[in-house]
């Protein structure tokens, strides 16, 4: 019989200890928002603090909703397996029960007499081994009965561990999300406060200008990341060749192989938002507010009502991190080294490696200092693209 293979316990510990750390930074973050609080520095400083909590507090969420699907799963298993044993032993039970009944009605009693009254020798030594095989057999099936009880006594004890702490992580994820609903709450307040400083605008741009770097080596480090990858497939290949054994590495497969061609959708590709205007083009912008001209490397779409963002190719999750200035990014790879970029992003329901179709929920749009700001952006190997080139026309 079958059972659940089950995490190990250092995958568990090593699990537990990234969620520790993760509440760590963010009780660090909260030390400090509380302090500036109480100087009233009511700055930008503070709400890149809100944003970096919020996405750590997002990050924490993630990982405490794949716990919960995961102990549901297990919980699934064991409940198959509780339920597979349970009718196990009921046959066992059943056809033990047919063999003590014969035994009562006299079938067996007289083991001796039923050898004697053989015809033959022939025919005793069959009657022989047919009463030796039947005894076999009911010792076989008390030690199944017995060992399938101690099983499914030791399977429920599991399931009833499982659903202890599915429960518990529940409640840790609804604390959670109190927590993150709070924070965003106190960001909004302050946003109010803050959004027309011209000092606290322009140290947003500055920001976002830093960050433009930090995805330009972000998709740089992807890109050298895939080279490696692949030059590692073909240096096995070709070993294998040479010696005619093949070597430990493992072996490389680029899911982005399997998808349909992004290049072709230029000019087609869904947008990933359903509704919002182009509050700045791509490349030169000039800010009225501040009076400077800055480079954009996508484009920023001011939503309205929907605030959903979605992917707009199949893809696989490459990056998701936070930058100051442009808050969570997720990055998604599609299909011959072109990438997406999507900033601003507040809830995350996506993971890293996790495969994405189009028109997929990523996220939510954040809230800035303008207002719920999509940034998007496209690149085709080191060379941002002109997203509105590629988008349909609306």
């Amino acid at each position: 019989m079958q059972f659940e293979t089950y995490p190990q316990q250092k995958e568990i510990s090593a699990r537990q200890k990234e969620l520790n750390r993760l509440k760590i930074e963010i009780e660090s973050l909260s030390k400090e928002i509380r302090t500036n609080e109480i100087k009233e520095k009511k700055n930008y400083e503070l709400i890149e603090k809100y944003n970096q909590q919020t996405h750590l507090l997002s990050k924490l969420l993630r990982s405490v909703r794949s716990e919960v699907t995961e102990k549901e799963h297990a919980i699934h298993g064991l409940e198959q397996d509780v339920t597979r044993l349970e009718k196990n032993i009921e046959q066992l039970k059943q056809t033990y029960a047919q063999y003590v009944v014969s035994v009562y009605k006299g079938t067996f009693t007289n083991k001796l007499s039923y050898l004697l009254n053989s015809s033959s020798l022939q025919q005793a030594l069959m009657r022989y081994k047919y009463l030796s095989k039947i005894s076999e057999q009911r010792k076989m099936d008390i030690d199944r009965i017995n060992r399938n009880k101690v099983r499914l006594s030791l399977q429920r004890n599991h399931l009833e561990t499982e659903k202890k702490e599915k429960t518990l992580l529940i409640a840790q994820k609804e604390k959670e999300e109190k927590v993150l609903e709070t924070n965003i709450s106190q960001k909004r307040k302050l946003i109010s406060k803050i959004k027309n400083d011209k000092a606290s605008l322009k140290k947003e741009l500055d920001a976002k200008k830093r960050a433009e770097q930090q995805i330009r080596n972000m998709i740089a480090k992807l890109i050298e990341e895939s080279v490696r990858k692949k030059n590692s497939k073909n240096l096995s290949k070709d070993k294998d060749k040479n010696s005619g054994e093949s070597d430990n590495l493992p072996q490389y497969f680029d899911v982005t192989s399997k998808f349909g061609s992004f290049e072709n959708l230029k000019g087609r590709l869904s947008w990933p938002v359903n509704k919002g205007t182009i509050l700045r083009d791509f490349g030169e912008n000039l800010n009225e507010k501040l009076n400077t001209v800055t480079i954009n490397y996508g484009i920023d779409i001011k939503a309205s009502g929907d605030l959903n963002v979605r992917a707009v190719a199949e893809g696989v999750v490459s990056v998701i991190n936070w930058l100051p200035g442009y808050g969570s990014v997720v990055i998604l790879t599609h299909k011959n080294e072109f990438r997406s970029v999507y900033g601003h992003i507040s809830d995350i329901y996506v993971t890293e490696g996790e495969v994405v179709g189009p028109g997929k929920v990523i996220g939510r749009i954040g809230e800035s200092l303008e207002g719920n700001i999509l940034h998007f952006e496209i690149w085709n190997q080191r060379t941002n693209q002109n997203p509105i080139l590629w988008l349909a026309r609306r």
